[in-house]
């Protein structure tokens, strides 16, 4: 028992996609917020958007987004969208990602924020990786797994990489035919740190092939930028040695709360010293 209490954690990667039972359709952009106001010219309208790595996940506490309808949440704590919403001559105008969304719910929250978009020089976003089971690839590759289990999840994870490319950019193209403003598809990065060996919940073999392939999502997002105004912004180098099993992770990890809905997402340090520092250079 206490060996299936220690793999809880796996349930993280799903929470959002368990939890939201969100239907965008039919959802007026009056009920998420009243119409953003004018800014003078100088001021960047910014608009964030995208799954629980765009919404924060990993830094404060899981917070209802108040823009959004029931079930969309948001960490609390401070991330690169905070830190760019602090930055002179920046004005959030719009923060509606929510964890656990998939491409096509993405896409559908762009109906909600059309006003947002259409004024909009700013928008950044993550996207995809709730298209790849997550969750059942590293309990598949865990101790909590087997070999059979791991090669035959690693194998259909593969085959699933061009199929979520195609779909992020549909999801891409919707999102710039709303906006004229510069897009930031920013990547993911590595989970895990294998350059000290095995882990206590999976092998650094396992952990290398589970990076493998996060490297192979994040190519095909970036070619799904291709034929749309969106720029790719990887973070795999800043996260480089922060991973899991690092002397010093970037990514959070829960021990005491094995189902903390938080495990795997970055930590505060991880947005504030991996993803912002990537997005500020293409401002």
């Amino acid at each position: 028992m206490a060996r299936r209490r220690q793999f809880r954690f796996l349930t993280a990667l799903g929470i959002g996609a368990a939890a939201l039972a969100l239907t965008f359709t039919g959802i007026a952009p009056a009920t998420a917020t009243a119409s953003p106001t004018k800014t003078q010219s100088k001021v960047t309208d910014y608009v964030n958007l995208g799954d629980s790595y765009s919404a924060g996940f990993g830094s404060g506490i899981p917070t209802q987004n108040p823009m959004m309808p029931p079930g969309c949440l948001q960490g609390s704590g401070p991330t690169h969208v905070t830190s760019l919403d602090a930055r002179p001559g920046i004005n959030l105008t719009a923060n509606a990602a929510c964890a656990g969304l998939t491409n096509a719910q993405i896409a559908g929250t762009v109906p909600l924020l059309t006003p947002y978009l259409a004024g909009a020089e700013l928008v950044t976003l993550t996207l995809g990786a709730n298209d790849l089971d997550i969750r059942g690839l590293v309990t598949a590759c865990s101790a909590l797994g087997s070999d059979a289990a791991c090669d035959g999840a690693l194998r259909l994870g593969n085959l699933a990489i061009p199929t979520i490319g195609a779909s992020a950019h549909q999801t891409l193209r919707t999102l710039d035919a709303a906006t004229r403003g510069k897009i930031l598809v920013l990547g993911y990065p590595r989970l895990f740190t294998t350059s000290n060996g095995d882990q206590q919940l999976i092998t650094a073999k396992r952990a290398k092939q589970l990076n493998r392939l996060g490297d192979a999502l994040n190519l095909a997002i970036k070619n799904a930028t291709k034929r749309t105004s969106a720029k790719f912004v990887s973070v795999t180098g800043a996260f480089n040695n922060h991973g899991l099993g690092a002397n010093k992770p970037w990514i959070y990890f829960n021990q005491v709360d094995l189902a903390d809905p938080f495990n795997l997402h970055p930590t505060t340090t991880g947005y504030l010293k991996g993803y912002y520092p990537a997005v500020k250079r293409h401002l």
